[in-house]
Protein backbone atom coordinates (compact mmCIF):
# COMPACT_ATOMS: atom_id res chain seq x y z
CA UNK A 1 0.00 0.00 0.00
CA UNK A 2 2.62 2.40 0.93
CA UNK A 3 4.12 1.96 -2.62
CA UNK A 4 1.48 2.74 -4.24
CA UNK A 5 0.19 5.83 -2.67
CA UNK A 6 4.42 7.08 -2.86
CA UNK A 7 3.88 6.41 -6.57
CA UNK A 8 0.06 8.46 -6.59
CA UNK A 9 2.70 11.24 -4.94
CA UNK A 10 5.39 11.50 -7.68
CA UNK A 11 2.23 11.88 -10.00
CA UNK A 12 1.06 15.55 -10.96
CA UNK A 13 2.97 17.34 -8.02
CA UNK A 14 3.00 20.18 -10.26
CA UNK A 15 -0.32 20.10 -11.15
CA UNK A 16 -1.69 20.37 -7.42
CA UNK A 17 1.24 22.91 -6.53
CA UNK A 18 -0.23 24.54 -9.34
CA UNK A 19 -4.04 24.50 -7.85
CA UNK A 20 -2.67 25.06 -4.30
CA UNK A 21 -0.94 28.45 -4.85
CA UNK A 22 -2.25 30.08 -8.35
CA UNK A 23 -3.73 33.55 -6.49
CA UNK A 24 -5.45 36.61 -8.01
CA UNK A 25 -2.77 38.60 -8.16
CA UNK A 26 -0.91 36.62 -10.63
CA UNK A 27 -3.63 36.97 -12.96
CA UNK A 28 -3.30 39.42 -15.78
CA UNK A 29 -5.94 41.58 -16.61
CA UNK A 30 -7.36 40.25 -19.53
CA UNK A 31 -6.98 36.91 -18.06
CA UNK A 32 -9.92 38.15 -15.03
CA UNK A 33 -12.06 39.98 -17.56
CA UNK A 34 -11.89 36.43 -19.52
CA UNK A 35 -13.10 34.50 -16.60
CA UNK A 36 -15.84 36.40 -16.12
CA UNK A 37 -17.26 36.53 -19.55
CA UNK A 38 -17.36 32.69 -19.60
CA UNK A 39 -19.09 32.97 -16.04
CA UNK A 40 -22.29 35.55 -17.24
CA UNK A 41 -21.76 32.54 -20.26
CA UNK A 42 -22.45 30.20 -18.41
CA UNK A 43 -25.43 31.93 -16.06
CA UNK A 44 -27.15 32.21 -19.73
CA UNK A 45 -26.47 28.33 -20.75
CA UNK A 46 -27.92 27.20 -16.93
CA UNK A 47 -30.76 29.93 -16.85
CA UNK A 48 -32.16 28.30 -20.36
CA UNK A 49 -31.66 24.67 -19.55
CA UNK A 50 -33.08 25.40 -16.20
CA UNK A 51 -36.91 25.92 -17.79
CA UNK A 52 -36.27 23.34 -20.37
CA UNK A 53 -39.29 20.43 -19.95
CA UNK A 54 -36.82 17.93 -20.32
CA UNK A 55 -34.57 19.12 -16.97
CA UNK A 56 -37.78 19.57 -14.39
CA UNK A 57 -37.56 16.20 -13.27
CA UNK A 58 -34.05 17.43 -11.80
CA UNK A 59 -35.60 20.13 -9.10
CA UNK A 60 -38.30 17.80 -8.40
CA UNK A 61 -35.79 15.00 -7.50
CA UNK A 62 -33.61 17.23 -5.51
CA UNK A 63 -37.30 18.52 -3.44
CA UNK A 64 -37.32 14.81 -3.16
CA UNK A 65 -33.91 14.49 -1.55
CA UNK A 66 -34.46 17.08 1.35
CA UNK A 67 -31.03 17.85 1.43
CA UNK A 68 -29.67 20.34 3.62
CA UNK A 69 -30.16 23.62 2.13
CA UNK A 70 -27.31 25.66 1.63
CA UNK A 71 -26.36 26.26 -2.13
CA UNK A 72 -28.10 28.31 -4.85
CA UNK A 73 -30.03 26.06 -7.42
CA UNK A 74 -30.32 28.34 -10.81
CA UNK A 75 -33.78 29.55 -11.19
CA UNK A 76 -35.24 26.95 -9.13
CA UNK A 77 -36.42 28.94 -6.16
CA UNK A 78 -34.68 26.62 -3.40
CA UNK A 79 -31.28 25.33 -2.00
CA UNK A 80 -29.88 21.81 -1.52
CA UNK A 81 -26.27 20.86 -0.45
CA UNK A 82 -23.47 21.68 -1.96
CA UNK A 83 -22.61 18.35 -4.03
CA UNK A 84 -25.75 18.30 -5.48
CA UNK A 85 -26.72 22.11 -5.95
CA UNK A 86 -23.33 21.47 -8.27
CA UNK A 87 -24.59 18.73 -10.13
CA UNK A 88 -28.21 20.62 -10.73
CA UNK A 89 -26.69 23.68 -12.09
CA UNK A 90 -24.23 21.44 -13.93
CA UNK A 91 -26.70 19.44 -15.33
CA UNK A 92 -28.30 22.74 -16.42
CA UNK A 93 -25.58 24.16 -18.04
CA UNK A 94 -25.24 21.26 -20.79
CA UNK A 95 -29.13 20.78 -21.53
CA UNK A 96 -28.84 23.22 -24.63
CA UNK A 97 -25.57 22.68 -25.41
CA UNK A 98 -24.62 26.00 -25.48
CA UNK A 99 -21.84 26.08 -23.26
CA UNK A 100 -18.08 27.33 -23.93
CA UNK A 101 -15.45 25.10 -25.43
CA UNK A 102 -12.11 25.03 -26.28
CA UNK A 103 -11.01 23.18 -29.78
CA UNK A 104 -7.31 21.67 -29.05
CA UNK A 105 -8.46 19.76 -25.80
CA UNK A 106 -11.25 18.38 -27.35
CA UNK A 107 -9.54 16.83 -29.85
CA UNK A 108 -6.64 15.56 -28.12
CA UNK A 109 -8.30 13.90 -24.99
CA UNK A 110 -9.46 16.84 -23.17
CA UNK A 111 -12.63 18.49 -21.81
CA UNK A 112 -14.70 19.67 -24.77
CA UNK A 113 -16.62 22.25 -22.82
CA UNK A 114 -14.67 22.87 -19.39
CA UNK A 115 -17.33 25.85 -18.57
CA UNK A 116 -20.25 22.97 -17.97
CA UNK A 117 -18.23 21.84 -14.59
CA UNK A 118 -16.04 24.95 -13.58
CA UNK A 119 -18.64 27.55 -13.10
CA UNK A 120 -21.30 25.24 -11.28
CA UNK A 121 -18.47 23.85 -8.95
CA UNK A 122 -16.57 26.59 -8.16
CA UNK A 123 -20.44 28.60 -7.49
CA UNK A 124 -21.74 25.49 -4.92
CA UNK A 125 -18.52 25.21 -3.26
CA UNK A 126 -18.07 28.89 -2.90
CA UNK A 127 -21.06 30.05 -1.77
CA UNK A 128 -21.13 27.21 1.34
CA UNK A 129 -17.05 28.52 2.01
CA UNK A 130 -18.32 32.45 1.69
CA UNK A 131 -15.02 32.95 -0.47
CA UNK A 132 -14.62 36.55 -2.31
CA UNK A 133 -14.67 37.33 -5.49
CA UNK A 134 -10.92 36.98 -6.25
CA UNK A 135 -11.07 33.87 -5.18
CA UNK A 136 -13.25 32.55 -6.88
CA UNK A 137 -12.11 33.83 -10.26
CA UNK A 138 -8.79 32.50 -9.49
CA UNK A 139 -10.00 28.72 -8.65
CA UNK A 140 -12.04 29.36 -12.30
CA UNK A 141 -9.36 30.09 -13.68
CA UNK A 142 -7.47 26.56 -12.69
CA UNK A 143 -10.94 24.46 -13.18
CA UNK A 144 -10.12 25.48 -16.88
CA UNK A 145 -6.38 24.96 -16.48
CA UNK A 146 -6.73 21.51 -15.24
CA UNK A 147 -10.09 20.55 -17.70
CA UNK A 148 -7.96 21.32 -20.79
CA UNK A 149 -4.38 20.57 -19.76
CA UNK A 150 -4.96 16.92 -18.47
CA UNK A 151 -5.63 14.95 -22.05
CA UNK A 152 -5.66 11.40 -23.72
CA UNK A 153 -6.25 9.79 -26.83
CA UNK A 154 -5.68 5.73 -26.22
CA UNK A 155 -7.09 6.05 -22.35
CA UNK A 156 -9.11 9.48 -22.76
CA UNK A 157 -8.77 10.58 -19.09
CA UNK A 158 -11.64 12.15 -16.96
CA UNK A 159 -10.65 15.95 -17.12
CA UNK A 160 -14.35 17.05 -16.13
CA UNK A 161 -13.93 14.90 -12.36
CA UNK A 162 -10.37 16.11 -12.36
CA UNK A 163 -11.65 19.75 -12.53
CA UNK A 164 -13.98 19.44 -10.48
CA UNK A 165 -11.75 17.80 -7.89
CA UNK A 166 -9.19 20.60 -8.27
CA UNK A 167 -11.46 23.47 -7.40
CA UNK A 168 -13.18 21.68 -4.29
CA UNK A 169 -9.51 21.10 -2.98
CA UNK A 170 -8.32 24.72 -3.87
CA UNK A 171 -11.18 26.11 -2.28
CA UNK A 172 -11.28 24.02 0.67
CA UNK A 173 -7.62 24.87 1.31
CA UNK A 174 -6.34 21.00 1.08
CA UNK A 175 -2.68 20.87 0.41
CA UNK A 176 -0.65 19.37 -2.22
CA UNK A 177 -0.72 16.20 -1.48
CA UNK A 178 -4.58 15.94 -0.58
CA UNK A 179 -4.62 17.49 -3.98
CA UNK A 180 -3.22 14.56 -5.31
CA UNK A 181 -5.62 12.30 -3.77
CA UNK A 182 -8.68 14.35 -4.49
CA UNK A 183 -7.85 14.48 -8.33
CA UNK A 184 -7.20 10.26 -8.08
CA UNK A 185 -10.70 9.65 -6.49
CA UNK A 186 -12.73 11.72 -8.52
CA UNK A 187 -11.14 10.41 -11.66
CA UNK A 188 -11.55 6.74 -10.56
CA UNK A 189 -15.51 7.32 -9.96
CA UNK A 190 -15.92 9.67 -12.61
CA UNK A 191 -19.32 8.85 -14.51
CA UNK A 192 -16.91 9.74 -17.61
CA UNK A 193 -16.13 6.51 -18.00
CA UNK A 194 -19.67 5.40 -19.35
CA UNK A 195 -20.46 5.90 -23.37
CA UNK A 196 -22.09 8.84 -24.50
CA UNK A 197 -25.19 8.82 -25.93
CA UNK A 198 -25.95 12.15 -27.18
CA UNK A 199 -30.14 11.36 -27.63
CA UNK A 200 -30.79 10.18 -23.92
CA UNK A 201 -30.68 12.85 -20.91
CA UNK A 202 -27.66 11.10 -19.86
CA UNK A 203 -25.79 13.64 -21.77
CA UNK A 204 -26.44 16.24 -19.69
CA UNK A 205 -26.57 14.76 -16.05
CA UNK A 206 -23.27 13.00 -16.58
CA UNK A 207 -21.64 16.73 -16.11
CA UNK A 208 -23.79 16.81 -13.26
CA UNK A 209 -22.11 13.68 -11.74
CA UNK A 210 -18.71 14.65 -12.99
CA UNK A 211 -19.27 18.06 -10.67
CA UNK A 212 -20.61 16.16 -7.84
CA UNK A 213 -17.98 13.50 -7.68
CA UNK A 214 -15.44 16.08 -8.01
CA UNK A 215 -16.83 17.90 -4.89
CA UNK A 216 -17.10 14.94 -2.62
CA UNK A 217 -13.37 13.64 -3.88
CA UNK A 218 -11.75 16.65 -2.55
CA UNK A 219 -14.21 15.88 0.97
CA UNK A 220 -12.83 12.33 1.19
CA UNK A 221 -9.27 13.44 0.44
CA UNK A 222 -9.83 16.18 3.32
CA UNK A 223 -10.68 13.97 5.87
CA UNK A 224 -7.64 11.50 5.18
CA UNK A 225 -8.61 8.66 1.90
CA UNK A 226 -6.27 8.54 -0.91
CA UNK A 227 -6.61 7.62 -4.54
CA UNK A 228 -4.59 6.93 -7.63
CA UNK A 229 -2.80 8.01 -9.63
CA UNK A 230 -3.69 10.99 -12.52
CA UNK A 231 -4.33 9.58 -15.48
CA UNK A 232 -3.53 10.95 -18.63
CA UNK A 233 -0.86 10.91 -21.54
CA UNK A 234 1.73 12.99 -20.50
CA UNK A 235 2.90 13.59 -23.67
CA UNK A 236 -0.41 15.66 -24.91
CA UNK A 237 -0.97 17.10 -21.57
CA UNK A 238 -0.33 20.45 -20.94
CA UNK A 239 0.18 20.51 -17.11
CA UNK A 240 3.86 21.16 -17.04
CA UNK A 241 5.79 24.11 -15.89
CA UNK A 242 7.47 23.70 -18.67
CA UNK A 243 4.67 24.25 -21.21
CA UNK A 244 3.03 27.08 -19.39
CA UNK A 245 2.12 26.35 -16.31
CA UNK A 246 1.58 29.58 -14.12
CA UNK A 247 2.89 31.73 -17.57
CA UNK A 248 -0.23 30.92 -20.00
CA UNK A 249 -3.81 30.19 -18.86
CA UNK A 250 -6.50 27.84 -20.94
CA UNK A 251 -9.00 30.22 -20.39
CA UNK A 252 -8.00 32.67 -23.35
CA UNK A 253 -8.27 29.88 -25.60
CA UNK A 254 -11.93 29.48 -25.02
CA UNK A 255 -14.83 29.96 -27.20
CA UNK A 256 -18.15 31.36 -26.72
CA UNK A 257 -21.05 29.63 -28.82
CA UNK A 258 -23.30 31.71 -30.20
CA UNK A 259 -25.78 28.90 -30.98
CA UNK A 260 -27.29 25.81 -28.82
CA UNK A 261 -25.58 22.67 -30.68
CA UNK A 262 -22.64 21.17 -31.01
CA UNK A 263 -19.65 23.73 -32.06
CA UNK A 264 -18.98 21.21 -35.16
CA UNK A 265 -21.92 22.53 -36.95
CA UNK A 266 -21.66 26.29 -36.18
CA UNK A 267 -19.08 26.80 -39.38
CA UNK A 268 -21.86 25.86 -41.37
CA UNK A 269 -24.73 27.78 -39.75
CA UNK A 270 -22.39 31.23 -40.03
CA UNK A 271 -21.82 30.33 -43.65
CA UNK A 272 -25.56 29.62 -44.32
CA UNK A 273 -26.38 32.82 -42.04
CA UNK A 274 -23.85 34.67 -44.14
CA UNK A 275 -25.30 33.39 -47.75
CA UNK A 276 -29.05 34.68 -46.23
CA UNK A 277 -28.11 37.82 -45.28
CA UNK A 278 -26.20 38.70 -48.47
CA UNK A 279 -28.81 37.00 -50.89
CA UNK A 280 -31.95 37.07 -48.99
CA UNK A 281 -32.54 33.16 -51.52
CA UNK A 282 -35.74 32.01 -51.32
CA UNK A 283 -35.47 28.87 -49.04
CA UNK A 284 -38.11 26.95 -51.12
CA UNK A 285 -36.04 26.86 -54.04
CA UNK A 286 -33.07 25.04 -52.62
CA UNK A 287 -31.74 22.41 -55.13
CA UNK A 288 -28.95 21.07 -52.88
CA UNK A 289 -26.72 21.71 -50.28
CA UNK A 290 -23.06 20.43 -49.99
CA UNK A 291 -21.05 21.23 -46.73
CA UNK A 292 -17.49 20.23 -46.57
CA UNK A 293 -16.27 19.16 -43.03
CA UNK A 294 -13.46 17.86 -41.05
CA UNK A 295 -13.70 13.92 -41.50
CA UNK A 296 -12.84 14.46 -37.08
CA UNK A 297 -16.72 15.91 -37.23
CA UNK A 298 -18.32 13.83 -39.42
CA UNK A 299 -20.26 12.32 -36.06
CA UNK A 300 -22.67 15.07 -36.38
CA UNK A 301 -24.37 13.12 -39.58
CA UNK A 302 -24.28 9.65 -37.75
CA UNK A 303 -28.08 10.19 -36.00
CA UNK A 304 -30.75 10.50 -38.29
CA UNK A 305 -33.72 12.55 -37.48
CA UNK A 306 -37.25 13.16 -38.04
CA UNK A 307 -40.70 14.55 -36.78
CA UNK A 308 -40.69 12.78 -33.65
CA UNK A 309 -36.72 13.21 -32.57
CA UNK A 310 -35.12 14.08 -29.33
CA UNK A 311 -34.06 17.46 -29.70
CA UNK A 312 -30.82 16.32 -28.11
CA UNK A 313 -30.34 14.19 -30.91
CA UNK A 314 -31.35 17.45 -33.71
CA UNK A 315 -28.74 19.36 -31.95
CA UNK A 316 -25.99 16.86 -32.61
CA UNK A 317 -27.53 16.66 -36.48
CA UNK A 318 -26.34 19.05 -38.88
CA UNK A 319 -28.56 18.63 -41.95
CA UNK A 320 -31.34 19.21 -39.56
CA UNK A 321 -29.83 22.51 -37.80
CA UNK A 322 -28.62 23.80 -41.50
CA UNK A 323 -32.25 23.57 -42.71
CA UNK A 324 -33.65 25.63 -39.77
CA UNK A 325 -30.67 28.20 -41.00
CA UNK A 326 -32.14 27.99 -44.38
CA UNK A 327 -35.95 28.35 -43.56
CA UNK A 328 -35.55 30.47 -40.13
CA UNK A 329 -32.78 32.18 -40.48
CA UNK A 330 -31.76 31.98 -36.89
CA UNK A 331 -30.70 29.08 -34.70
CA UNK A 332 -31.75 29.72 -30.96
CA UNK A 333 -33.46 27.33 -28.52
CA UNK A 334 -36.96 27.99 -30.39
CA UNK A 335 -35.20 25.33 -33.72
CA UNK A 336 -35.23 22.65 -30.61
CA UNK A 337 -39.25 22.55 -29.80
CA UNK A 338 -41.60 19.60 -30.25
CA UNK A 339 -43.20 21.41 -32.42
CA UNK A 340 -40.48 22.96 -34.52
CA UNK A 341 -39.15 19.11 -34.83
CA UNK A 342 -42.32 17.96 -35.84
CA UNK A 343 -42.47 20.34 -38.96
CA UNK A 344 -41.95 18.19 -41.96
CA UNK A 345 -40.88 20.83 -44.12
CA UNK A 346 -37.43 21.07 -42.16
CA UNK A 347 -36.85 17.46 -42.76
CA UNK A 348 -37.66 17.94 -46.55
CA UNK A 349 -35.43 20.22 -46.36
CA UNK A 350 -32.64 18.18 -44.58
CA UNK A 351 -32.51 15.59 -47.11
CA UNK A 352 -31.18 17.96 -49.98
CA UNK A 353 -28.43 18.44 -47.60
CA UNK A 354 -25.16 16.44 -47.93
CA UNK A 355 -22.34 16.67 -45.45
CA UNK A 356 -19.23 15.43 -47.00
CA UNK A 357 -16.00 15.05 -45.39
CA UNK A 358 -12.96 16.61 -46.58
CA UNK A 359 -9.59 14.95 -46.01
CA UNK A 360 -7.60 18.09 -47.60
CA UNK A 361 -9.29 20.40 -44.60
CA UNK A 362 -8.03 17.84 -41.65
CA UNK A 363 -4.22 19.09 -41.77
CA UNK A 364 -5.54 22.38 -40.59
CA UNK A 365 -7.32 21.02 -37.69
CA UNK A 366 -7.63 21.33 -34.49
CA UNK A 367 -3.80 23.38 -33.79
CA UNK A 368 -4.61 25.97 -36.07
CA UNK A 369 -8.82 26.31 -37.17
CA UNK A 370 -12.07 24.44 -37.56
CA UNK A 371 -12.53 25.12 -41.81
CA UNK A 372 -15.97 24.54 -43.41
CA UNK A 373 -17.07 25.42 -46.75
CA UNK A 374 -20.77 25.45 -47.54
CA UNK A 375 -21.75 25.52 -51.31
CA UNK A 376 -25.85 26.22 -52.04
CA UNK A 377 -27.22 25.59 -55.65
CA UNK A 378 -30.88 26.67 -56.48
CA UNK A 379 -33.40 25.62 -58.95
CA UNK A 380 -33.09 28.55 -60.79
CA UNK A 381 -29.13 27.70 -61.42
CA UNK A 382 -27.95 30.07 -58.55
CA UNK A 383 -24.87 29.03 -56.67
CA UNK A 384 -23.43 30.40 -53.67
CA UNK A 385 -20.14 29.71 -51.44
CA UNK A 386 -18.67 30.42 -48.28
CA UNK A 387 -16.09 29.20 -46.32
CA UNK A 388 -15.73 29.79 -42.70
CA UNK A 389 -12.45 29.36 -40.72
CA UNK A 390 -12.92 30.60 -37.09
CA UNK A 391 -16.77 30.02 -36.57
CA UNK A 392 -18.16 32.92 -34.44
CA UNK A 393 -17.14 32.90 -30.71
CA UNK A 394 -13.91 31.44 -31.97
CA UNK A 395 -10.77 33.18 -29.59
CA UNK A 396 -9.60 34.81 -33.29
CA UNK A 397 -13.20 35.62 -34.12
CA UNK A 398 -14.92 36.42 -30.72
CA UNK A 399 -18.12 36.92 -29.68
CA UNK A 400 -17.66 41.05 -28.58
CA UNK A 401 -19.15 41.78 -25.04
CA UNK A 402 -22.01 43.80 -26.17
CA UNK A 403 -22.47 41.01 -28.48
CA UNK A 404 -21.99 38.28 -25.32
CA UNK A 405 -24.38 40.54 -23.14
CA UNK A 406 -27.68 40.22 -25.88
CA UNK A 407 -26.45 36.43 -25.87
CA UNK A 408 -27.03 36.47 -21.75
CA UNK A 409 -30.20 38.01 -21.63
CA UNK A 410 -32.04 36.71 -24.70
CA UNK A 411 -31.12 33.28 -22.73
CA UNK A 412 -31.98 34.28 -19.42
CA UNK A 413 -34.93 36.73 -19.55
CA UNK A 414 -37.58 34.08 -19.93
CA UNK A 415 -36.72 33.09 -17.16
CA UNK A 416 -36.32 35.99 -14.47
CA UNK A 417 -37.25 39.93 -15.39
CA UNK A 418 -34.64 42.01 -17.82
CA UNK A 419 -34.27 44.06 -14.73
CA UNK A 420 -32.92 40.94 -12.63
CA UNK A 421 -30.59 39.73 -15.55
CA UNK A 422 -28.89 43.09 -15.84
CA UNK A 423 -28.37 43.31 -11.95
CA UNK A 424 -26.77 39.83 -12.33
CA UNK A 425 -24.43 41.12 -15.57
CA UNK A 426 -23.39 43.87 -13.56
CA UNK A 427 -22.53 41.85 -10.10
CA UNK A 428 -20.46 39.60 -12.32
CA UNK A 429 -17.92 42.31 -13.78
CA UNK A 430 -17.68 43.48 -10.44
CA UNK A 431 -17.27 40.07 -8.33
CA UNK A 432 -13.74 40.59 -7.77
CA UNK A 433 -15.04 43.49 -5.46
CA UNK A 434 -16.85 41.35 -3.54
CA UNK A 435 -16.43 39.48 0.10
CA UNK A 436 -18.47 36.86 -0.23
CA UNK A 437 -20.00 35.86 -3.48
CA UNK A 438 -22.92 34.68 -1.26
CA UNK A 439 -23.65 38.39 -2.28
CA UNK A 440 -23.70 37.19 -6.43
CA UNK A 441 -25.43 33.82 -6.02
CA UNK A 442 -28.60 35.07 -3.96
CA UNK A 443 -29.19 36.72 -7.40
CA UNK A 444 -29.37 33.53 -9.13
CA UNK A 445 -32.97 31.95 -7.55
CA UNK A 446 -35.07 34.77 -7.38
Amino acid sequence: MVKEVDKTLRVGKQLAEYITSLSFEDLPKEVVHQAKRVLLDSMGTMFMGSRKEEANGISEFLKRLGAKQECTIVGAGFKTSCPWAAFANASYAQVHDCNDGHRESAALGGSAHPGRVTIPTAMAVGEKLSVSGKEFIASIVVGYDVATRIRGLKERPPPSAYCSAAISSRLMGLDVDKVRFALGIAGCHSPGNFPGLRGYDTNFLSNGYSSKVGIEAAILAEEGLNGPPLGDDRRLSTRFAERGLFEEFEIMNIYIKPYPTCRMTHGATDAILGIKKETDFDPSDVKEVAVHQVTHGMYITEDKVDVDSYYKTCQFNLPYIAACAIIDGEVTEKQFTKERIADPKVHELAKKIKVIPDEDLDAIYPEDYRPTIVEIKTQKGEAYSKCVSYPKGDPRNPLTDEELSDKFLRWTCPSITEECAYEIKQAIFEIDGLEDISQFTELLSR
